[in-house]
């Protein structure tokens, strides 16, 4: 029974391990500028993966956010997978005409998602988009007004 147990506690601590090198490979694929990225706006978060595709270097966090950065390493897409994102990441990230809409409209602990690209941001909230145009500095969105 005690040679069980022993058995077992020696398994155990092997997975833990296992499970702790694996998060740490996961961060050593990670390049400085990503990492420095999620650890100022997701710190202390484990990773469950870290791919490139193409140009473009794909993040998962564990049990969180999938973030795509591009080849400059700025993030083109935030997806949420249920959580809504960090206000101090909208507050940096976002123009600030946008964030002030969001602000407006009470929509800042509702943010699902994040989009851009060298036109346009897309903001996604549980039930609908809020999109600023880049050119024009113009907010759009099927929100009503307060």
């Amino acid at each position: 029974m005690l040679k069980r147990l022993h058995i077992f506690l020696i398994a155990l601590a092997g997975i833990a391990f296992t499970s702790c090198s694996t998060d740490d490979d996961v961060w050593d694929n990670v390049p400085a500028k990503i990492a420095e990225f999620i650890n100022q706006y997701y710190p202390n978060s484990q990773l469950s993966t870290c791919e490139k595709t193409g140009s473009d270097w794909h993040v998962r966090i564990k049990d969180g956010v999938g973030i795509t950065f591009n080849s400059q390493y700025s993030w083109t897409n935030i997806a949420g997978y249920g959580e809504t994102m960090p206000q101090v990441l909208l507050f940096d990230e976002l123009p600030p005409a946008l964030y002030s809409y969001l602000e407006e409209v009470q929509a800042l602990d509702g943010v699902y998602g994040l989009e851009r690209d060298s036109k346009q941001y897309v903001v996604a909230l549980s039930n609908t988009s809020v999109t600023y145009d880049i050119d024009t500095e113009s907010v759009h969105s099927q929100l009503p007004p307060l």
